[in-house]
């Protein structure tokens, strides 16, 4: 088949990997001048490990990640709040820490490789169904050729969602974060936050090469307090509730050097109409809390490919892929919706009852397991036995 995908990223070059792959004529259309390494540090978990493999591209991002052994979380008096080791559910399991722009790195070569066309520049603002296809309508107005269908991985914010005419519900978050990247030595083995009520989060995630990427958590409006206040003040602030950043920290001398970003929620009431599939952040986009945002979309490319493959009619393969990943996807958005509130909102309680109730969860070892299973990915899975019997 012609095949469209709208939005160059990790999910989108995946899904140009595999369906070149299976023969289809593919084209990836991305709306930035030039399809570049872009991004902070990801958490690619054992289920998205997977995926790597069967896309062929595990080895190289291995010796570009850091290898994390366990999940750290303390409260600013150091007291422990959670530490799950990847071990304790499976002896050879553990999480990879990489910067996004490595693995996007990776896979936007091997989408060339096996024959995927990228059309950069081709910022995509609707599309429309005729008796030959479905053609792409560009923001300066014109139309592209017809395909036989669309596949928008064009993230978070897709534009394409609202123009397929599909019911969604979309959740502002009120707190995002600041992120920047640097060399920082105090943590390799793990994932490791820290925080102060609800109002007040740091994090450090290795990504290899001596390399961490840190966050901050905060809401727009403190953004803005902090640049009139200037960033000495945010980063003696930063320092005092994580003096392990102090390395990365230090060397930064403006704002310019970080990233602030928001998130938001998504509920869609199908992932698929017409003509069109949404996979990844353009499906069902969450906040960062639970990791898993690069794991899921990388989950539903792979799941989407068999499904077209066994199918072989788009319709008749939407209606699988959803059976399929629905419940999935649905456990992994309401997990994150609760959990997020627990780590950054403006209550006392949520954060008092976190204090309270999360060290001793992840050393139940009943608790400790049923949490391990959804970090790793493979809670109400289907595909860790696919993927072993995958060839």
């Amino acid at each position: 088949m012609k095949i469209a995908i709208v939005g160059c990223g990790i999910a989108g070059t995946a899904a140009g990997i595999l369906l070149s792959r299976q023969g289809h004529e593919v084209t990836i259309f991305e709306q930035a001048q030039h399809c570049g390494p872009v991004g902070a540090g990801i958490i690619i978990q054992p289920i998205g490990q997977s995926v790597l493999k069967s896309l062929g591209v595990y080895e190289d991002i291995y010796r570009q990640s850091a290898r994390l052994n366990y999940i750290e979380a303390r409260k600013h008096s150091g007291k422990r709040l959670i530490h799950l080791e990847y071990q304790r559910l499976k002896t050879d399991l553990y999480g990879l820490g990489v910067h996004r722009g490595r693995l996007f790195s990776s896979l936007l070569s091997l989408a060339k490789q096996v024959g995927a066309m990228i059309q950069e520049n081709a910022h995509i603002v609707d599309y429309h169904n005729s008796n030959a296809g479905v053609s792409l309508e560009l923001q300066s107005k014109e139309q592209t050729e017809s395909f036989d269908f669309i596949i928008a991985t064009d993230g978070a914010r897709s534009g394409l969602r609202s123009a397929s005419g599909i019911a969604h519900q979309t959740v502002e978050y009120q707190y995002g974060a600041l992120w920047a990247t640097g060399a920082c030595s105090a943590i390799k083995d793990r994932l490791f936050q820290v925080v102060e009520g609800t109002k007040k989060l740091a994090g450090l995630l290795p990504i290899g090469n001596e390399e961490c990427s840190f966050f901050w958590g905060l809401t727009a409006s403190q953004f803005a307090k902090y640049q009139q206040q200037g960033i000495d003040v945010w980063k003696n602030e930063v320092l005092r509730l994580c003096p392990q950043s102090e390395e990365l920290v230090t060397r930064l001398s403006s704002f310019e050097e970080l990233t602030f970003t928001t998130y938001r929620s998504v509920s869609m009431k199908s992932w698929w109409s017409d003509r069109i599939i949404f996979l990844g952040d353009a499906a069902h986009p969450t906040s960062p809390h639970l990791g898993q945002g690069a794991n899921l979309a990388l989950e539903d490319v792979w799941a989407f490919s068999k499904c077209l493959k066994q199918e072989t009619d788009f319709h008749a393969a939407c209606l699988v892929y959803e059976s399929l990943r629905k419940r999935k996807i649905r456990f992994y958005q309401q997990m994150t919706r609760w959990l997020t509130p627990f780590f950054q909102s403006d209550g006392v309680i949520k954060g008092w009852g976190r204090d309270r109730f999360l060290p001793v969860m992840s050393q139940t070892p009943i608790l400790r397991e049923q949490m391990l299973k959804t970090l790793c990915g493979f809670k109400v899975g289907w595909m860790k036995s696919q993927m072993s019997n995958d060839d």
